[in-house]
């Protein structure tokens, strides 16, 4: 009988800092195929916990008030980039992410520990099935899924983790001395010695791409004909939309670093890197070229949200069911509702009324003021955030879709003072499950959340033919876009000075806005190198840290920090980033 190697091949050492491991020792035991490899039942009960994970709750037991999955990840990267709150009244990601202080905390383990869990779940799976080509197509879905979550795990993990140029010279010494730069993140695969685990290096970006992009490639092929029955799985278009993200990266590094390219081409020959596939470009065009490619043929199959959609008071952004929606984590029963306050909509969601996001802790999420003043009086999103203009009235503006009336009429107040509690620039996207704002919150918290949508293939398109056909190119695909699905009278018209201009100040301003709360902004200001303004002239940042990076660079705080401590003592290969240290390099904006 075949034997199957299951076990967690991930040790204590590489992952886990201040905390015991998930297992208390690295399994050496084998299964029989009969035992796992030739279960279908087991090999999908392992399956399913890797999709599990992104919903996971209280998984190390050590901070539950973020421990929560995937959205925390997207409301930490939110925090630091295009979310700011009114107060620091419960709010539970403000320090570090919202404060940009205490980087050597327990907080900011969180993503590096989060992702090489999901990583260990996808690990197990690929080891208990082998070979998938000994294996019914059935079973090589559950492979080729488990590629799909190992993949999105490491591009998040590379892009969170490689040290970027801050324009502050004593971090980026610091770095260069280290010799840090242009490494991404350390490899935990199915092929990981346990022996290495305490000589386990971050590898550098040519490496990484060839790592994740093999990943995508063997999904592909196993994700072919594969008709899934929930948007929790993911099929050919998801990887067609993670090839998309990815190929987007490797292009914009390429075309800003046309030296990391020649770089690439030099290793292509690597024995090391016999086991992945190459990249096989040789050009910045055909990086760009694949990206649209990818998105196009996702654009095929989705449509993006209407203004219907959008702003549904019972089904706003918690449905996946929706045909803008192409990657998804649902909560559909009581039992996967862990906690009333541990969760994304508590920390986000001002309709949810059973939360921290509601007027008795005055812990709202807003969008950035300068973000908001660029949206369009024509672009129907914008009722999305309440105007200066509109907050503290009473009755609520007629123009906008709230379920805060509910409230009201829950509370037995006439005046409707619901509205008159929350600040400017809050945001209403996010909607409890069937518009619930009453107590029920097993009720209100059964929700999805979009984990990839169609729209942000439209502004991978438009980014890529910009730098492949030509500016005006890039500017007829956004205008197409958003003058069919966003804008009222098709009035978007702009006339950037030049491509990188049109990227920055325009498409990125516009996909900033569409995938605000989604957790992707935080991608896009660092590949695209753009620095952050928490203080200017009519902020809503709160004072204490209105700290503005430096222009032409990303703010250090993007450079997610691991401390010299737990992982970090023990993989002697380990090399750190710089302590971001914002309140001693920058200086505090003061009006």
């Amino acid at each position: 009988m075949k034997k199957i190697l299951f076990t967690y091949i991930l040790p204590c050492v590489l992952v886990f800092s201040l905390t015991g491991c998930i297992k208390d020792s690295i399994a050496t035991q084998y299964a029989t195929g009969d035992q796992i490899g030739g279960s279908e039942s087991a090999l999908e009960s392992l399956a399913n916990s890797t999709a599990a994970f992104m919903y996971s709750y209280d998984y190390f037991g050590t901070l539950s008030s973020q421990e929560f999955g995937y959205p925390a990840m997207m409301i930490m990267r939110d925090a630091l980039t295009d979310c700011p709150y009114v107060s620091t009244n419960y709010n539970h990601f403000n320090t570090s992410w919202g404060s940009l202080a205490d980087f050597s905390s327990s907080r900011t383990k969180q993503p590096w520990r989060y992702y090489y869990r999901m990583i260990l779940n996808a690990n197990n799976t690929i080891i208990a099935i082998g070979d998938p080509e000994e294996h019914p197509e059935r079973i090589q879905h559950f492979y080729g899924n488990a590629l799909a979550y190992r993949a999105l795990s490491y591009m998040d993990l590379m892009r969170l983790y490689e040290y970027k140029k801050t324009g502050v010279s004593s971090l980026d010494a610091e770095a260069e001395s280290n010799d840090i730069m242009g490494l991404t993140v350390v490899i935990i695969d199915e092929n990981f010695d346990v022996t290495n685990a305490q000589d386990n290096p971050r590898v550098p970006f040519y490496h990484m791409y060839r790592f994740i992009m093999t990943d995508l490639n063997r999904a592909e092929k196993y994700l072919q004909e594969y008709v899934r029955p929930t948007k929790i799985r993911a099929d050919l278009s998801v990887i067609q939309a993670l090839k998309a993200r990815m190929w987007l990266e490797i292009a914009t590094r390429f075309q800003k670093y046309p030296q990391d390219l020649q770089t690439q081409l030099a290793h292509d020959g690597d024995e090391e890197l016999d086991m992945y596939d190459k990249l096989g470009v040789s050009s910045v065009a055909e990086c760009y070229q694949h990206a649209a490619h990818y998105a196009k043929q996702v654009i095929g199959k989705y449509a993006p949200l209407s203004e219907q959609q959008w702003h549904s008071l019972t089904n706003g952004f918690n449905d996946s069911g929706v045909n803008s929606w192409i990657f998804a984590i649902t909560i559909n029963s009581i039992d996967a509702v862990y906690s009333r306050v541990n969760n994304f909509y508590s920390n986000c969601v001002t309709e949810f009324s059973r939360g921290y996001s509601r007027s008795q802790y005055h812990c709202y999420r807003m969008i950035d003021k300068r973000l908001y003043d660029k949206i369009d009086d024509d672009d129907w999103r914008k009722v999305t955030w309440i105007a200066p203009e509109d907050a503290g009235k009473i009755p609520t503006p007629e123009k906008y879709h709230t379920l805060l009336g509910r409230l009201d009429q829950i509370n037995g107040d006439p005046e409707g003072t619901e509205w008159a509690l929350r600040d400017a620039y809050v945001g209403f996207k996010f909607r409890p499950h069937n518009g619930d704002v009453t107590d029920d919150y097993k009720n209100a918290l059964q929700v999805d959340y979009p984990i990839i949508r169609v729209e942000e293939m439209y502004f991978i398109e438009a980014e890529a033919k910009a730098y492949t056909e030509g500016l005006a190119a890039g500017v007829n695909a956004l205008a197409d876009f958003l003058n069919v699905h966003r804008y009222k009278n098709a009035s978007y018209s702009v006339s950037p000075s030049d491509v990188d201009d049109f990227i920055d100040n325009y498409l990125l301003t516009q996909k900033r806005i569409e995938l605000w709360g989604e957790g992707l902004s935080f991608f896009d200001i660092k590949r695209r190198e753009l620095p952050i303004a928490r203080g200017y002239k009519g902020t809503n940042w709160i004072p204490g840290i209105r700290y503005n990076s430096m222009p032409g660079h990303i703010p250090s705080w993007l450079n997610l920090y691991l401390p010299n401590e737990g992982e970090a003592s023990l993989n002697h290969a380990l090399k750190l980033n710089p302590n971001p240290s914002v309140y001693d390099v920058y200086t505090l904006w003061v009006e």
